[in-house]
């Protein structure tokens, strides 16, 4: 199955375009869990399952932020992978982990990330340039999320400046994304900020039928109504992750069930995007 379906089935099935993002922070865990399990690698497993099965029903995959695994130290790839293999094989697996280097060490992430854990899809940073991305694209099974113009203030340093001729840097990647698509078989998108639905159209008008990965929603602030409008006219399909809102809604015993609400809400709000 290639990427592009795999991503269609996972929505389908889900009903929704919401990829739970896995951020396990031990420190804002509920106390229950920590007091379960004091071996700090054993209580990021348990929580992140825990999450996974609140959630299965809500969401169309998740998103796996590589930094907070990696902070584990020595037992870190083993847990990531315990999480990438406790994911139901319907919904999709995004590793977060904004990597970006030249040939040789794209190679080894490449292998390490679509060959080692076996996810679907990884984000990736193109400012070394395209060809950065090549080895993570030889394959229609799998995708990429290129940075383009991220929900953090810190876009407008460099990804909003303004090239000669008037376009923005985030223009310019567009452009350029669109041109790369068309001479690879794996699946190239955009990560976008739903905090920025302002600066969105432009962006989108370079490559419209680009798949799209959207943080902003949820605790970063971003309106579902501003993003529904932005998207109004795109032809690329939309995930949303939403990390901390829902992965963290509870504290108590009845922590399970709290994000699972929340999750069914956010599932709910995000139906709009659903074409």
């Amino acid at each position: 199955m290639t990427f592009s379906e795999k991503l269609d089935h996972a929505i389908a099935g889900s009903g929704s375009p919401l990829l739970v993002g896995l951020d396990p922070d031990p420190a804002r865990m509920p106390l229950h869990l920590i007091d379960r399990y004091p071996d700090i690698s054993d209580l990021v497993t348990a929580f992140c399952l825990d999450v996974i099965d609140a959630t299965k029903d809500n969401a169309c995959g998740y998103k796996l932020n590589l930094a907070f695994f990696e902070a584990l130290g020595r037992r870190a790839f083993g847990v990531f992978a315990d999480v990438v293999n406790a994911i139901p094989k319907n919904r999709l697996v995004l590793a977060d982990a904004k990597r970006g280097d030249i040939g040789n060490t794209a190679g080894k992430y490449r292998e390490a990330f679509f060959g080692q854990f076996g996810v679907d899809a990884i984000t990736l940073s193109p400012f070394m340039g395209l060809e950065t991305m090549a080895g993570f694209l030889d394959d229609d099974r799998f995708g990429v999320f290129a940075l383009t113009l991220t929900s953090n203030p810190g876009s407008a340093d460099i990804m909003e400046q303004q090239l000669e001729g008037g376009k923005t840097v985030s223009v310019h990647l567009a452009e350029q994304f669109r041109a790369f698509q068309q001479t690879v078989p794996g699946t190239l998108g955009m990560v976008i900020g739903a905090t920025k639905p302002e600066k969105l159209s432009p962006v989108l008008a370079a490559y419209p039928e680009a798949p799209l990965l959207i943080p902003g929603i949820g605790a970063q602030g971003g309106s579902v109504d501003q993003l529904a409008l932005a998207l109004k006219n795109h032809a690329g399909t939309a995930l949303i992750p939403i990390s901390r809102d829902i992965i963290y809604a509870g504290s108590d015993f009845s922590w399970k069930e709290d994000v699972a609400t929340r999750a069914a809400w956010y599932k709910e709000q995000l139906s709009k995007l659903v074409v």
